[in-house]
């Protein structure tokens, strides 16, 4: 099926890392194509700046407003989503990841984040909603652009780090 006439995937990329690994694999504009996408504004305005290719010459990333959704979450949404996790989950988040799950957790529509860090993923483990997390390595195989991918943007890794987190949820840990 031709890419054109393949439904949109509706997704919340909200990690940072992912939307720089697409810019530099020249993959924003399709993906952006190909998919409904929704960005906090802290990832969108704070963490998305640039990336560097191998001779350690940044590019500055440019995000085109019209390929994605911007959406603001309330700071008290955002503090009272962060207060429900301790230890390691706590410390580990940062303000775009936990402003992105606070949207996904308060959304009536069901999002996928796509995330390249492992704290996203065991955080969906942990409140039960592992269905709503994807890889890079899924999401560009889903729309037809597949292709190998560092470890931290597969499904293996997805996966693992999902069962940690539902691991976590069965004996306690992690929330408040």
């Amino acid at each position: 099926m031709k890419a054109s006439t393949m439904p949109k995937c509706r997704l919340l990329i909200f990690d940072a890392s992912v939307i720089i690994d697409l810019h530099l694999m020249g993959l924003w504009e399709k993906v952006a194509e190909r998919c409904d996408i929704t960005i906090t504004s802290t990832v969108a305005e704070d963490e998305v700046d640039f990336w560097e290719d191998e001779a350690g010459e940044r590019h500055y990333i440019d995000l085109n407003e019209s390929s994605f959704k911007q959406v603001d979450v309330p700071l008290d949404s955002v503090i009272q989503f962060k207060s429900r996790f301790l230890g390691d989950y706590f410390e580990r988040l940062d303000p775009g990841e936990v402003e992105s799950l606070t949207y996904l957790c308060s959304s009536k529509e069901h999002f996928l984040i796509c995330s390249g860090d492992s704290i996203v993923f065991r955080i969906l483990g942990l409140i039960a909603r592992s269905g709503q997390g994807i890889s890079l390595e899924e999401l560009l195989s889903k729309i037809g652009l597949g292709r190998q991918l560092e470890w931290r943007n597969t499904k293996d890794f997805r996966i693992k780090y999902t069962k940690l987190g539902e691991q976590d949820s069965v004996t306690g840990t992690g929330l408040a």
